[in-house]
């Protein structure tokens, strides 16, 4: 999805912050893209993990926790 930030390119950084747990990602803690496209960091990923399955914080949608593909910023 492309965000129109108008003619003076507006304020924008690359940091990702968990909405789950709010914290900073980190080298140790990167964003996870999940199967539906919802991005959350790889400790909210750990504690909402139960047994082989997880469950979206944010639709319905499960998957296996190893189906989560980590996001890189440049």
């Amino acid at each position: 999805m492309q965000v129109d930030l108008g003619e003076e390119g507006g304020g924008y950084h690359s940091v990702f912050a968990c909405p789950i747990l709010r914290q900073q990602a980190s080298e140790q803690n990167p964003p996870m893209r999940l199967l539906c496209g919802h991005v959350i960091s790889r400790d909210a990923l750990n504690k909402l993990t139960q047994g082989v399955k997880l469950k979206c914080p944010y639709c319905p949608m499960e998957q296996s926790p190893s189906e989560a593909r980590q996001i890189y910023f440049s």
